[in-house]
């Protein structure tokens, strides 16, 4: 144990000999400290006894006064503790057991102290809950970036900018709801646990129900479930989903993650293309940005005109002079992967194979925002074949700020005969060892056997889209508590 926490804890000790409760269930407050700044002149006037509470910051003594630095939610204050106010034991009890990091409840009027600094005379003041280990004084103290986010905690107690960037992700989320609100969407909730990890091209996680005596997957997507709300008869529904693949941990993917997902019965995939841009749009509003000048890793972004739109396979010829048109069978697209540097693995179905020379040739080169459409059939099944090309599929990505893929779209696929056909396709890559092919989903294909209105869908990552809204690159920036290796498990390997 520290030295200064044996030291805490004496003073907590001090406080509990005293017969006082270091940590009281009721306190008072009657303002927040922002609103003792803002209202300062009427209560200063009015000579209103103030109650606030907060976390210490700093403690400075100057003679028989005691200047202490408080903190809230909303804002920062300063109470000024006087012997004439409080008397000289309190005011020696008080300043022999608070500490930097306590937090503390204080009553008085206003004043000003003889710098013109706004401050509460406290004629009460007590400790409600007893800090038992230091904060770091400067970030310095807690540089390890990895400690930051294992001690998220100290990181929003240090760094305003962190606490910022999750009052932004609010914001996002927040007027995410209230776009599909307003366009006539139903917010529903579908199934965590699922008998079947569908509706993505991930690996799930497996856990066991003792009840049921059977395996269950955390959901990977929430796709094919909101597609039977659909069915049943809701023509627009959506769902702010926590989602879980059992993948690999990088600056883009957290194994535990939220996305919206969206479906709009009677909707195309173009029509869908121009709605989500409107959403992109209201979201750089609710955070203030502007348009034309969102900054990102380096790079300015501009929302401000319409976003251009391009093929998947033109990109890829531009970029790499592959024509993915031409790759017939998985044994050609794994020749001209190898052509651009992928580590190509033999389980991989065609569709794998041509999105990782995707990955791996053109992504990582694009910066201004652009939908990318027109994607291989063999890329996923539950895309709507185009009409005019049955080698291609209805869906867009949204890309951007050197290859962040931020949303992904289709026009749903609703001939159940070719859903079946396509979906054991994939679940025979699954068989001969390609663990993210979609798997075959049975009650989804009996629910599409009942008829499913023409409709478009799409997914966007929560976080993807927050990292470009809040200038952070790397996704652990904008989750509270990210995936990490436990410390047992770091200690146990040294």
């Amino acid at each position: 144990m520290i030295n200064e926490e044996t030291e805490r804890r004496a003073r907590l000790q001090r406080l509990l000999n005293a017969g006082k409760n270091p940590f009281p269930s009721r306190v008072l407050r009657t303002h927040t400290l922002q609103e003792v700044v803002t209202e300062y002149a009427s209560l200063e006037a009015s000579k209103t006894i103030v109650s606030v509470v907060g976390r210490v910051r700093a403690v400075r003594q100057h003679g028989k006064l005691l200047f202490i630095k408080l903190e809230d939610g909303f804002g920062e204050g300063q109470l000024l503790v006087r012997t004439d106010a409080i008397g000289s034991v309190a005011y020696e009890e008080f300043m022999a057991t608070v500490d930097v990091g306590d937090f503390v409840e204080g009553s008085g009027p206003v004043m000003r102290t003889k710098t013109g600094q706004e401050s509460l005379a406290v004629t009460q003041v007590r400790i409600i809950a007893k800090a038992l280990r230091p904060l770091p004084e400067k970030w310095h103290g807690l540089s390890d970036v990895e400690m930051r986010f294992r001690q998220r905690e100290l990181d929003l107690i240090t760094n305003p900018a962190v606490r910022h960037t999750f009052v932004q992700r609010a914001h996002i989320i927040s007027a995410i709801r209230r776009f599909f609100d307003d366009h006539g969407f139903l917010e529903v909730d579908t199934p965590i646990l699922q008998h079947v990890a569908a509706g993505a091209s991930a690996r799930p996680f497996v856990t066991h129900h003792n009840a049921l005596d059977e395996d269950l997957y955390l959901r990977i997507a929430p796709e094919l479930f909101l597609k039977r709300c659909v069915i049943g008869g809701f023509e627009r529904v959506y769902e702010i989903a926590r989602c879980f693949r059992n993948e690999g941990i990088d600056h883009t993917h957290n194994p535990e993650f939220s996305q919206v997902e969206a479906y709009a019965a009677y909707m195309d995939y173009e029509t869908l293309m121009g709605f989500m841009e409107e959403l992109i749009c209201a979201l750089i509003d609710a955070i203030g940005l502007d348009r034309s000048a969102v900054p990102f890793s380096g790079h300015t972004l501009d929302f401000s005109n319409a976003i251009p739109r391009k093929t998947y396979r033109d990109l890829i010829v531009e970029k790499s002079g592959i024509d993915v048109d031409t790759l017939e069978d998985v044994e050609s697209a794994r020749t001209a992967a190898r052509t651009v540097g992928v580590d190509v693995q033999m389980e991989w179905s065609l569709g794998t194979v041509i999105d990782e020379i995707w990955k791996k040739a053109v992504r990582p080169s694009i910066v201004q925002p652009i939908f990318v459409t027109d994607y291989p059939a063999s890329i996923t099944p539950l895309a709507k074949r185009k009409e005019d090309n049955q080698n291609r599929i209805e869906m867009f990505q949204l890309v951007v700020g050197g290859g962040l893929e931020i949303m992904k779209a289709f026009g749903e696929l609703n001939d159940p005969v070719d859903q079946e056909m396509r979906m054991n396709e994939n679940e025979e890559a699954h068989q001969r060892g390609d663990d993210d092919a979609q798997r075959r989903d049975d009650a989804f294909i009996r629910a599409m056997q009942h008829g499913m209105p023409p409709m478009s869908g799409v997914g966007m990552g929560i976080e993807r889209i927050t990292q470009v809204l809040t200038d952070s690159h790397n996704i652990k920036e904008v989750i509270l508590f990210p995936t990490l290796r436990s410390e047992a498990s770091i200690e146990s390997r040294v």
